[in-house]
């Protein structure tokens, strides 16, 4: 009888055992061109944006729950999608369009502005919409399609905005500044940079926002619009910073560097790599800095700058897309030609992190006061 026991445990072992995802296995991808960060909702469904113009929802296992087609011909979606707290989702596509889906992928409404947009949709708590153009425009939409307000500045605005906790608008333009503005659209300030940017902010709790440049710096402001250090990298930065729960500055450069600068703008670690890094990723909780690389592999970084992790894209391209996580299923979405869900040993994001991702939390509200949902 004991050996009968000992025999239908030893069975249940080996089949738990097998069931186990291993960390780097790719547990589901997608025939999909993606270059945005998806949306993860609370169940770890996965909303995301493709290139041919599809937005679409996937279960955490990888299972089609519905898909919308845009209904401009040839149009792309550059952008990441937002949701709200209702489940409603808004992204932009590059012909200049706004859109609203209901949770269950129908149509809400669409709004039109006057350029192109690459630029991700903000959720304020006042309930706007805000995103930027290649108009040089700053749009303010209302949830239910209204256009409340427009800013012009001085360039084309390629970056998404982000929100600090009283409600001001950070917005980074292709012209060599970044603007603050309140909510009915008034400038506050404006902080001059010494060359154009085409990344979107990174904001602690204490207000403060953080900015990576073609000029090749990292640039810390005070919540009023004041320097307070600058940082200079390598070369020129094409990847939007990330903070980690320490404080700690994460970016990577066209000179194949990727950094680690503290909350003093002091230099943590430099990773000297063979290949650019374009791609922005996240901060896990298991203290490992993730990101892509045009080295066509996914980097994991300890907290003192060793490569704990490697992952190579099966289809063999370079990673420049906006990393995110299934939170619980520890799944890494990343895209390029395919779209992959790939096993991770971090469970989420980082918990104390005040900017772990892209837009800052996971339904890329890119507002702070927003949960990791």
């Amino acid at each position: 009888m004991k050996g009968k026991y000992f025999s239908v445990v030893l069975i249940i072992l080996i089949l738990s055992f097998c069931g186990e995802r291993r960390s780097g296995e790719v547990v589901w991808d997608k025939g999909l061109p993606v270059i945005s960060s998806p949306a993860v909702l609370s169940d770890g469904s996965v909303i995301v944006g493709t290139l041919s113009g599809t937005v679409m929802e996937f279960s955490r296992n990888g299972g089609v729950k519905w898909s919308y087609r845009v209904e401009e011909k040839d149009d792309n979606i550059y952008a990441s999608p937002s949701v709200d707290g209702e489940g409603n989702i808004y992204f932009t596509t590059g012909q200049g369009y706004i859109y609203s889906l209901n949770k269950n992928g129908r149509k809400r409404w669409k709004g039109e502005v006057t350029g192109r947009v690459s630029s991700s949709v903000a959720i304020h708590p006042r309930g706007l919409l805000i995103f930027g153009s290649f108009d040089t425009g700053i749009y303010a939409f209302d949830r239910e399609g209204k256009l409340r307000w427009k800013r012009y500045t001085e360039g084309p605005i390629l970056s998404s905005p982000a929100i600090s906790r009283d409600g001001k608008i950070i917005v980074v333009t292709n012209a060599k500044f970044v603007y603050c503005l309140d909510e009915q659209g008034d400038i506050k300030w404006r902080f001059p940079m010494r060359g154009i940017s085409r990344t979107s902010p990174a904001l602690d709790f204490d207000g403060n926002i953080y900015v990576t440049s073609m000029d090749h710096y990292l640039y810390k402001i005070s919540p009023h619009g004041k320097k307070v250090w600058e940082f200079k990298a390598d070369h020129w930065i094409k990847t939007s910073p990330i903070v980690d729960g320490k404080g700690n500055i994460y970016f990577g450069t066209v000179g194949k560097s990727f950094y680690s600068v503290n909350s003093d703008g002091k230099l943590n670690w430099v990773y000297k790599g063979k290949f650019p890094f374009n791609s922005t990723g996240f901060v896990g909780d298991d203290d490992v800095v993730y990101v892509g690389s045009n080295e066509t592999r996914i980097l994991g970084f300890s907290q003192d700058g060793k490569v704990v992790f490697s992952f190579k894209n099966p289809i063999g391209e370079v990673i420049q897309s906006r990393l995110s996580i299934i939170p619980g299923s520890g799944y890494l979405l990343f895209g390029t030609a395919r779209f992959f869900a790939v096993k991770i040993k971090a469970k989420g994001l980082d918990p104390a992190s005040p900017w772990p991702k892209f837009m800052g939390n996971l339904r890329n509200t890119g507002n702070i006061q927003s949960s990791r949902f």
